[in-house]
């Protein structure tokens, strides 16, 4: 019997391509959507795709433009999956946006998403659509206070409009307002299809796709524990952390119908209260004491903010035992050791 076929976004992004290593490992053919094929290579010559020998089962279309209305038209032929990852990140090299915020985030963020529900309305085959969210989604700038606690029915009334003060103000209004325009789009069409909402913390994880340690250090939310780690001071960041296997597991999961459709869940491992994200200092002491000094100063600052979230019910569902803050800083930092070539045993991204 043929394997089901997803259609991927955003795989040459931290998130997208360990979601793409999981499905193939998992029998499910890929269809990975690239702005420029040539962006392929890049996938092809990682050590975890050349791993799997499943060259037959990954496939690539080019969508330039995925805000075009006829972005998807014709590259969800056959499709019984979607797993839309691609969007615009929080964590960006200073002067990278060329556009207005709201340009760079807000439109183009739920263009693509209401492009690809549309699309997928034309092809019988899609049994179920996922969004990568982000608990960013859940944040009501008005209402939130230390003491909200945000579970998965959680839904802000208020939305931050332009203009935008900070990338993460625009950030977070994205989120915010593509979760609203999807749910309000599945209630108003009443797809053959469902529809699963995916909201992870802050993810941490080896990004293969990157070897070089000064990017690691530029961009991306690993950044947020490599910089006080390498000396400097992070502003303050909500305590909410997943490791990006527990993302990637918990999307390949929802694609199975036993997973229930047209909600969100939850992907955050530090419970209720959340994680003390400085404790990246004392990981990295008694993980890594050989490293400490030069190559790793260690004595940055990463303040926590609150935000409470429950993912327990999540968890339940999705049948998933979320690894520790203190693997998710282990392989994080590891990784970058193993770039700066600094480790004589590799990190394993089996």
């Amino acid at each position: 019997m043929t394997s089901k076929l997803v259609f991927l976004t955003g795989a040459t992004g931290l998130i997208g391509f360990r979601v793409l290593v999981f499905c193939l490992r998992n029998g499910y053919r890929v269809r990975v959507a690239l702005r420029a094929l040539s962006k392929k290579d890049v996938i092809l010559q990682t050590q975890s795709i050349r791993a799997l020998s499943t060259e037959s089962n990954l496939s690539f279309v080019e969508v330039p433009v995925f805000s075009s209305e006829t972005a998807f038209d014709q590259s969800l032929q056959d499709v019984d999956f979607v797993i839309h990852v691609a969007a615009p990140i929080a964590s960006v090299a200073p002067g990278t946006i060329k556009t207005d915020l709201a340009d760079h985030y807000t439109k183009s963020t739920t263009n693509a998403a209401l492009n690809l529900l549309n699309a997928a309305q034309t092809h019988r085959t899609v049994k179920r659509i996922l969004f990568t969210s982000s608990l960013a989604a859940l944040i009501d700038y008005v209402t939130d206070s230390d003491a909200t606690i945000h579970t998965e029915t959680t839904r802000p009334v208020n939305i931050q409009q332009p203009p935008y003060g900070s990338t993460f103000e625009a950030y977070t209004a994205a989120k915010v307002a593509t979760l609203s325009r999807i749910e309000h789009w599945v209630a108003s069409e009443k797809p053959a299809f469902d529809v699963v909402q995916m909201a992870p913390g802050h993810v941490f994880g080896p990004n293969e796709l990157e070897n070089d340690p000064v990017e690691l250090l530029r961009t991306g939310s690993n950044r947020i524990i490599l910089a006080p780690v390498t000396g400097e001071a992070y502003n303050s960041e909500p305590g909410v952390t997943v490791h990006l296997d527990d993302v990637a597991e918990a999307h390949v999961r929802a694609l199975h119908p036993s997973i229930p459709g047209n909600q969100l869940y939850i992907l955050s491992s530090g419970g209720l209260n959340g994680t003390r994200l400085d404790e990246c200092l004392k990981i990295v002491a008694r993980s890594f004491p050989e490293h400490v000094g030069e190559t790793l100063p260690n004595n940055g600052s990463l303040p926590s903010s609150v935000f409470k979230v429950d993912a327990s019910e999540s968890a339940r569902i999705l049948g998933i035992n979320f690894i520790p803050y203190e693997q998710q800083v282990r392989d994080t930092v590891g990784y970058y050791l193993e770039c700066v070539g600094l480790r004589s045993t590799p990190t394993s991204l089996e």
